[in-house]
């Protein structure tokens, strides 16, 4: 007799195939949503030390993340002009005291409250009130006086011609984080939640932290009510993925793992990718310069003949095309020679004259040569620069005795007061992180002898540099400036090596990219976009 079979563990194994392709269908959707949203990864060497605006103003320490996260009243173009940030529109008064900013309608910080007048003078009070780095930017300002919820006036204790400037630059001067958000995340009432800005963020930019896991990876994601809006072409998420090793870096981006550095290469690393598949290798006139500098005061290079003998020894063309394998362009003077060129119109343009050297040399009773000491940065291409130093001078009997250190020690040793300088050259770059040569003159002053300043200057040059820093009249910044150029090159206080290019890596499917000097090392992740890429 034929057993009849029992129909319900045959609907139980249909339901459970039902169930099944439904849990698939499912999975399947969301990953095509999840394809369908725009990742990119970008490398970087080290973990952010602060998300804080008001603490954190360094390329390295975070202010990579920063930019994603927050923004400026003003922004700055390559060609040095002034574009609309969160401002639209701004007015300066006739004496150069009052700034009157006309903020954007409809911005909105992270946590859903508005952007406006109030929060910008929140902003201030809280960098001011919390003194750490930020703080150096604003010192200028008496007052930031509410006139509506959109118009704000800043009242200068006085005339600041760069000031405008200071509101475009890279360092210190973002808005936020929401007055709202601050108040809420206070460990105690006037704290300034300066604790938790560390690792959290609140601010109008075009992206949102989603995720930090340290020393791993940063993401952000797109921030739905940005001002700016998403039409047009945009990625979704950004992806900084902490890769400590050049090398590894290297490799992923041969991969197709990383799509743009966030750090810039070693010129000998990025050199190894020119001509790979898929790579890009953009290069941008930089505001660096890269120096040489002496001790003014003590040994040999107190005598200006020395110090334009070794100006003389040294090898130029080979220190760009070896040092920099061609990423650089020569340089005549303290100022890059794409800010306010016309400083710099009679400099001298010193070569490499090895006899003319020796003769200086003769003169100034070292004919022999001597032992000098050289405190550097041991970082980049600067041993290779040094090596050909090195090599230039024992042609005329000068021995280089060099210790490499990692730029807090060196600046330690810069700070020593002039006659203590504790080495008889310094090498280290200098960079205009804003379109006026403020930014990097201002460093000549003798006020700044125990900062940076190898030891140069008199009362009759800082009256010209003070001069350029207390009017708008721009012809008298121009002559005043310029007199400060020209005893420099006539005092010779340091060697004008090279202005490197910047070198940025990138995958060419990756599009938006633009290099902006005086945001040197930093990306307009709101530009960024993918097309072409295979597989997508």
């Amino acid at each position: 007799m034929r057993k009849r079979r029992h129909k319900r563990p045959i609907l139980i194994r249909v339901l459970g195939v039902l169930v099944l392709w439904t849990v698939l269908f499912l999975v399947l959707s969301g990953s095509a949503l999840a394809a369908g949203e725009v990742t990119i990864v970008v490398s970087r060497t080290n973990d952010p030390h602060s998300l804080d605006p008001a603490d954190e103003i360094t390329v390295g320490g975070g202010l990579e993340s920063q930019v994603a996260l927050y923004e400026r009243l003003v922004n700055v173009d390559a060609d040095a002009s002034f574009k609309p940030g969160l401002a639209e529109l701004w007015e300066v008064s006739e004496d150069g005291l009052t700034y009157t900013f006309h903020l954007r309608k409809g911005v909105k910080f992270h946590d859903g409250t508005d952007f406006n007048a109030e929060a910008v003078r929140f902003t201030w009070q809280r960098i001011m009130a919390i003194n750490t780095a930020a703080a150096q930017y604003w010192k200028s300002v008496k007052d930031i006086e509410v006139v509506d919820d959109h118009t704000v006036k800043i009242h200068l204790q006085q005339v600041n011609p760069s000031f405008l400037g200071v509101l475009a630059g890279q360092r210190g001067v973002y808005m936020g984080p929401s007055p709202t958000w601050v108040k809420a995340h206070e460990k105690t009432p006037g704290d300034w939640a300066k604790d938790y800005t560390v690792d959290h963020e609140c601010g109008t930019g075009p992206f949102m932290l989603e995720a930090w896991n340290h020393d791993q990876e940063l993401i952000y994601a797109r921030f739905p009510d940005y001002w700016g809006g998403w039409a047009g072409k945009h990625v979704d998420r950004i992806v900084h993925r902490i890769i400590k090793e050049h090398a590894t870096t290297r490799l992923m981006l041969e991969k197709g793992d990383v799509d743009i550095t966030g750090d810039v290469l070693p010129i000998d690393i990025a050199d190894q990718l020119k001509g790979k598949a898929n790579i890009v290798l953009d290069t941008a006139p930089t505001t660096l310069i890269n120096q040489f500098t002496f001790n003014m005061h003590n040994g040999p290079t107190k005598d200006v003949r020395v110090r334009r003998a070794i100006a003389m020894l040294f090898d130029y063309n080979t220190a760009v095309d070896y040092g920099f394998r061609g990423y650089a362009a020569r340089v005549y003077g303290p100022l890059p020679s794409n800010l306010w060129p016309q400083l710099s119109a009679n400099v001298p343009h010193i070569q490499t004259d090895l006899e003319k050297a020796k003769k200086l040399l003769a003169e100034a009773g070292y004919p022999d040569g001597f032992t000098l000491k050289m405190a550097a940065m041991d970082m980049h291409n600067w041993k290779t620069l040094i090596l050909l130093l090195q090599d230039n001078l024992s042609q005329a009997g000068i021995k280089l005795d060099v210790e490499f250190t990692t730029w807090p020690v060196l600046f330690q040793k810069l700070q020593q007061p002039a006659g203590q300088k504790p080495f008889g050259m310094a090498a280290y770059q200098m960079w205009a992180a804003i379109p006026d040569p403020v930014d990097i003159l201002m460093w000549w002053h003798t006020n700044a002898i125990t900062v940076i300043n190898p030891g140069w200057g008199t009362p009759e040059t800082d009256k010209w540099i003070d001069g350029a820093r207390s009017t708008v009249n721009h012809e008298k910044r121009v002559e005043l400036y310029t007199k400060v150029v020209e005893q420099i090159a006539e005092d010779a206080p340091g060697v004008w090596i090279a202005q490197p290019l910047n070198v940025m890596v990138y995958q060419k499917w990756l599009k938006g990219y633009k290099y902006v000097p005086y945001y040197n090392g930093l990306l307009n992740w709101y530009d960024l976009y993918v097309e072409g890429k295979p597989g997508s």
